[in-house]
């Protein structure tokens, strides 16, 4: 966990210790999106461990189409 912050009354183990909150926009697509979150969080936990980084949060945002294609 981040300095300073602890979850209290976890329902279930988090796929990356270094991410407090993972967050899916609410809607149909609610249970998809938070499984992808969760098996990316896991895909970047040695990376995160060798760099010594932490997030409060990973979230998804509703896409902005204006930045599409921007370089």
């Amino acid at each position: 966990m981040p300095l300073g912050w602890e979850r209290i009354n976890v329902r279930r183990s988090a796929p990356n210790k270094n991410i407090v909150f993972i967050k899916a926009r609410p809607g149909p697509d609610e249970g998809t999106s938070k499984d992808f979150l969760e098996r990316l969080a896991a895909q970047c936990l040695p990376i995160m461990n060798k760099h010594c980084l932490a997030v409060l949060s990973l979230e998804e945002y509703q896409p902005n189409l204006e930045f599409w294609g921007v370089i």
